[in-house]
């Protein structure tokens, strides 16, 4: 193991998962990404931005047919997801590619995705300080590609009726609302995220469906927390975590 990785156990220690120590680190936001996928259990799905490889490396572990492509701009990245992958027991089904979103159409054959998925850079370009740290900057920040490419890379990835589902800051709302619909990719069921039962929703979980028709499904608020004081979770995100490779 490098000496700038450690090395976390998640789900019980069922999972581990080598992450940068001083960059970005994923949470529990990740998790409930992954967890608002439907999958039949056969399909080929692709994570763009995939950071440490979490979503699908979950993804994979949980169903024994699916196959993935994860993609990050970060050699770093690349190399943390396919460690990740070989320490999980999926690296056989799990193709891991250093690329920009950008250059997915020159790089990738498309329309051959059942899902994609991703949990993009949400801070708008020219907006806000660049972060001193630029493994959180690019995980964070649209440094390297925007909104835009990622939700136009999912159009061209994903087969016909295939899904894209992403997890954003409720400000991106209505940008990826627009985006997605412009591409063809119409929104079709949506979660708003809590911190907990005082606040207002802070994220949300949407989910997209390539040439379909209108009609979207509002989902009752995910609460995260019964006390983010003590980071207590709510009962439904303890059953999450508890039962993720029981559903």
């Amino acid at each position: 193991m490098r000496e700038d990785w450690d090395l976390s156990s998640f789900l019980n220690e069922k999972m581990w998962f080598y992450q940068k120590k001083d960059g970005f680190r994923f949470g529990t936001d990740t998790f409930l990404l992954a967890d608002f996928v439907r999958l039949k259990g056969n399909e080929y799905i692709a994570d763009l931005g995939t950071g440490c490889g979490v979503i699908p490396i979950l993804l994979l572990k949980k169903y024994k047919d699916v196959k993935a492509l994860a993609i990050d701009v970060l050699a770093e990245n690349v190399e943390l997801t396919k460690e990740n992958a070989r320490l999980n027991g999926v690296e056989d089904r799990l193709d891991v590619r250093l690329l920009n979103v950008k250059d997915v159409r020159r790089e990738v054959r498309g329309g051959i995705f059942d899902v994609v998925v991703s949990n993009p850079p949400f801070i708008e370009a020219g907006t806000g300080n660049v972060a001193s740290n630029y493994h959180r900057a690019v995980a964070r920040q649209e440094l390297e590609a925007r909104l835009e490419d990622f939700v136009f890379a999912a159009a061209y990835l994903l087969k016909n009726k295939g899904s894209f589902y992403v997890l954003l800051p409720v400000q991106r709302f209505v940008d990826v609302l627009c985006l997605m619909r412009s591409y063809k990719l119409e929104p079709k069921r949506v979660r708003f995220i809590q911190p907990d039962y005082e606040s207002g929703a802070n994220l949300f979980l949407l989910e997209g469906r390539k040439n379909s028709g209108k009609g979207l499904v509002v989902e009752p608020p995910l609460v995260v927390y019964c006390d983010s004081k003590k980071r207590v979770y709510t009962k439904e995100v303890e059953e999450k975590y508890g039962g993720f490779f029981e559903g």
